[in-house]
């Protein structure tokens, strides 16, 4: 890692990062775009062509704000017309004329790559006619989904999304409270792409149905938890929120960029956690590299979406971590309940100051409470919520679902005692 200027981090580093990721999508296009990735052994990693071939795309649409910057400008020319060839086959036909009610979804690459210039007016126009179909409209979406549709036709159209888009977010996680502890991975996964289409990856003001600050304390607590669980692919799609909403990076999300960054130069890239070392050690040659760029590309991707959008004028991570003085005995106490073996954050956090590790209390509270809760120790999270309040720490949106958490379990436990009483069931 470079050394790196007082206060922001060094714009070069970020365009290597984001220039390192387009590397890793050219070869994630030469491998996959044809026939997508199958595993044998883990079904779920699987997955089509088309995955690849559109995340590529999306990467490229990011990058291209920054396209001026010393090698980045040849390496999107370079995967643009690479990808074209994919994303405008005949197998892209094909399932344009099968599946209209998906046409849109097909056409994605498509319609970023025409918003880069490159573009293929025979295409445009029969993509254009199979939407002209009834059954368009035949395919029931998740609203973070109809978002995506909206916002990928205002790309298309250069119109405005109309009613349908603000719809679509007050149905969304947009709108409600995320859940935290209990909610599905999907939920999350939809915060931050509705995060992605509100803002056009950084090219316009968001517009979200909820306050700004609102929504970055979700993503704040959210961090916590996928620092926690090494959760680095949705970790970085959260970290996007500061530098898309233009908002300035908090302490939390200043150190868990520092987190990433340091284990993507540990390990060449930031690894999901589908890629298993030890599978990887037993293969050999292109299966060996086939499995772990199948198996990898996405979050290394997701690293070059965060580094393109932090590439941004004035979006780039703060490196000193200020914040609000705590007691150093609470600090003290929250390092104490914290599981030491867990999280590549803690080297990090060693090398901090102190000053720097009493601006990261409320980050520490939030993994303390995570860790608690999920190995439902729940007194323990009773305690910690206790002493955050005593030192007026306990308002992080986990602190504020944990202790609803707790209010559900008593209620809970208070219905079991009360059936035992009545039926003598003890």
């Amino acid at each position: 890692m470079r050394t790196l200027p007082q206060s922001k981090w060094d714009a070069a580093d970020l365009r290597d990062r984001l220039c390192r990721a387009l590397d890793i999508a050219k070869r994630a296009v030469d491998f996959f775009a044809g026939e997508g990735y199958a595993d044998a052994q883990v079904p779920e990693n699987s997955f089509g062509p088309e995955k690849p071939i559109a995340e590529t795309a999306m990467l490229l649409y990011a990058a291209a704000a920054v396209r001026d910057l010393p090698d980045v400008s040849h390496r999107i020319e370079e995967i643009a017309h690479l990808l074209a060839a994919h994303a405008r086959s005949r197998r892209t036909l094909l399932n344009v004329a099968l599946h209209p009610s998906a046409a849109l979804d097909f056409a994605v690459p498509h319609v970023l790559l025409t918003k880069l210039g490159y573009c293929d007016p025979d295409f445009d126009n029969l993509v254009k006619s199979s939407l002209g179909w009834q059954t368009q409209y035949g395919h029931e979406r998740p609203p973070f989904a109809s978002v995506e549709q909206e916002w990928i036709t205002s790309l298309w159209t250069g119109v405005e999304p109309g009613r349908d888009w603000r719809s679509g977010l007050l149905d969304s996680v947009m709108h409600r409270p995320l859940d935290i502890l209990g909610g599905p991975r999907q939920n999350a996964y939809g915060f931050t792409h509705l995060i992605m289409y509100c803002t056009d990856f950084g090219n316009r003001a968001g517009r979200f149905p909820r306050r700004r600050s609102t929504i970055l304390d979700e993503a704040s607590s959210l961090l916590a938890k996928c620092l926690d669980e090494e959760d680095y692919d949705l970790a970085g799609e959260l970290l996007m929120a500061w530098p898309l909403m233009g908002a300035r990076w908090c302490p939390s999300a200043a150190f868990c960029f520092r987190v990433l960054a340091r284990v993507e130069d540990q390990v060449g890239l930031l690894p999901g956690g589908t890629t298993k070392a030890n599978r990887v050690s037993t293969l050999e040659g292109k299966e060996r590299v086939r499995y772990a760029l199948g198996t990898g590309y996405h979050t290394a991707l997701v690293m070059g979406l965060l580094c393109a959008a932090a590439l941004r004028p004035g979006r780039a991570p703060s490196l000193r971590i200020v914040g609000p003085k705590c007691e150093r005995s609470f600090l003290d106490q929250l390092l104490g309940c914290i599981d030491r073996d867990q999280g590549h954050w803690q080297p990090e956090l060693s090398e901090l100051t102190d000053s720097e590790r009493n601006a990261l209390a409320p980050l520490l509270l939030d993994i303390a409470i995570a860790q608690k809760c999920r190995k439902h120790e729940y007194e323990a999270v009773s305690q910690l919520l206790v002493a955050a309040s005593q030192h007026g720490m306990a308002n992080s949106t986990l602190c504020g679902q944990a202790a609803l958490l707790l209010e559900r379990l008593a209620v809970c436990s208070q219905g079991v005692q009360a059936n035992s009483d009545a039926t003598g069931v003890s």
